[in-house]
């Protein structure tokens, strides 16, 4: 009797041990963020090391980019796919905004409507943007045309939320705990 305890004692703890790496792996997976947006101010003439860097486009261009982001992924809540007018099999993404996301959208296209900014997606160029205003005060969404490939698009897609979430933890509810586990 003595000798079965021991081995369930000693089978229950090895299943308890594989079971929290494998939990703790699964949740490190979860929480890295893909595909995060973020638009930063393009600069002619660099002045700052540490505060501007050089990026360089798909086609080899170099642009000098203000570091610090004026919009990022942090305030968009979800994101749908709109297929783009211009160009078949290319979308247009619908950005839903919180409320500071809102606000910040309504500074960055008064501030920026005559210039370009540069979008980023995971911190590689993606293009230069001109950001629209919105239509009207109570618009939560903002429609940033691209175009997307379809791959880019949907991974935007998929991970706006979770990105949302990763970035504002106190906006987790109950029900996007459990979608974490």
């Amino acid at each position: 009797m003595f000798k079965k305890i021991i081995l369930l004692s000693a089978i229950v703890s090895t299943l308890f041990i594989i079971g929290c790496e494998t939990m703790d792996d699964a949740m490190t997976e979860r929480r890295k963020t893909r595909y995060v947006l973020s638009f930063h101010e393009v600069i002619k003439y660099p002045r700052s090391k540490d505060l501007e860097k050089k990026i360089v486009s798909f086609d080899g261009q170099e642009f000098w980019i203000n570091g610090n982001q004026f919009f990022h992924s942090r305030h968009i809540t979800k994101v749908d796919l709109v297929p783009s007018k211009d160009k078949k099999g290319y979308y247009d993404l619908s950005l839903h905004l919180d409320y500071s996301g809102t606000i910040k959208w309504v500074q960055l296209s008064m501030h920026f409507r005559h210039k370009k900014l540069a979008l980023l997606v995971d911190g590689h160029f993606y293009e230069l943007y001109t950001p629209d205003q919105l239509a009207h005060e109570e618009d939560k969404t903002v429609l940033l045309t691209g175009p997307f490939d379809r791959v880019t698009a949907a991974g935007i897609k998929k991970y706006a939320h979770k990105n949302y979430l990763f970035y504002n933890p106190n906006k987790q509810g109950l029900m996007d705990m459990f979608d974490n586990l």
